[in-house]
């Protein structure tokens, strides 16, 4: 019954493949291959994630000029005064980077004093509206160049 047992293993061992047999286990013949086939490399790379375009400079200005001319909960509003921002970048006429049109003379009081301190939602929204910016090759992400206090704790814009 030990001979039958052992003769069973040893062929079961002989038919399985090559890569999950013991070193010692030896085939007889050679095996039958046809011709070889050549597999072609996968050409397309795995995406590498993208640095941020911005500095962390730039975000956290935004931010801190968000904390200084928006409500915490009022996130459209914040968008807005975003868009505003770099609306003005795209322009030309107002500076050439985010931190001359915010720190511009008589422009973003928001930007020398904040209300409260700033928020991981301005930070988010800051980051938001830089990301669709760059996305969207520094074009203006709106009409909006100028904004003023409106009712109802929210900003109005033109």
């Amino acid at each position: 019954m030990k001979t039958k047992a052992l003769a069973a293993i040893a062929v079961i061992l002989l038919l399985l493949p090559a890569c999950t047999r013991p070193p010692d286990a030896v085939e007889t013949e050679p095996p039958v291959t046809s011709t070889p086939q050549q597999v072609e490399p996968e050409t397309t790379p795995a995406p590498v994630p993208e640095e941020p375009q911005w500095t962390t400079e730039d975000l956290n200005a935004m931010a801190l000029t968000l904390s200084g001319e928006c409500y915490d909960d009022k996130v459209e509003d914040k968008r807005l005064v975003c868009e505003v921002i770099l609306n003005r970048v795209s322009d030309g006429r107002f500076g050439a980077t985010i931190i001359e049109v915010l720190s511009a003379e008589n422009q973003f009081s928001g930007y020398w004093e904040q209300s409260r301190p700033v928020s991981e939602n301005d930070l988010a929204v800051a980051e938001q509206a830089l990301r669709d910016w760059y996305d969207n090759g520094c074009e203006p992400l709106s009409s909006y160049l100028f904004f003023c206090a409106g009712e109802n704790r929210e900003n109005k814009f033109s």
